[in-house]
């Protein structure tokens, strides 16, 4: 886990997407450093999708609000730029965060460096909170929004399944966690 000093390298970062499988492109893309500063915050414009119905009636992203945004490529070197500079990436089910941005065609060399660490924070709180999922007997995944509340995170007037308020949120809560 990183230390204090070592907060500078540290980012936290969440997608809004047009679905969830192989073909779900991204349609905001937040990314913030340790010190709560905003690194990256852009509505995207997707290549191939018009709409989006199930995922709009979730994050309200809808075809207008990206339709005069620039595509993820025109982001590209900002991105890399950003990704290539942190040691330490959070993230709340953070896994598919970076297959997101995979599917957007950005390198994934920046997540295979040497002393590198990829920390989910929905895994950690889920092995913490300890509720066994009763079909299973595994550790019950928990939502974000169950997370902050338990860390009793103060949304303030951001609400949920936005990027950067989920992403100030999954900082708060990882924070929390490893008492930074």
């Amino acid at each position: 886990m990183p230390s204090k000093t070592d907060l500078s390298k540290i980012i936290c970062f969440d997608t809004e997407t047009t679905g969830l499988d192989s073909t779900a492109e991204i349609l905001q893309l937040s990314i913030i450093n340790a010190a709560d500063e905003v690194l990256f915050d852009e509505y995207i414009k997707p290549s191939h999708h018009l709409v989006w119905p199930e995922a709009q009636a979730i994050h309200h992203i809808s075809p207008e609000m990206v339709a005069g945004k620039d595509s993820i490529e025109a982001h590209h070197d900002r991105i890399m730029g950003i990704l290539e500079d942190a040691q330490y990436y959070i993230g709340y089910n953070i896994l598919y965060d970076i297959r997101m941005l995979k599917q957007a065609g950005l390198s994934m060399a920046p997540f295979h460096r040497k002393h590198v660490q990829v920390i989910d924070v929905m895994r950690n709180f889920a092995q913490a909170y300890g509720k066994p999922d009763p079909k299973s007997g595994r550790t019950k995944w928990q939502n974000l929004t169950s997370c902050a509340k338990y860390f009793q995170y103060d949304w303030g007037s951001d609400k949920a399944h936005g990027a950067l308020a989920d992403t100030k949120a999954t900082l708060y809560c990882f924070k929390k966690m490893y008492n930074l």
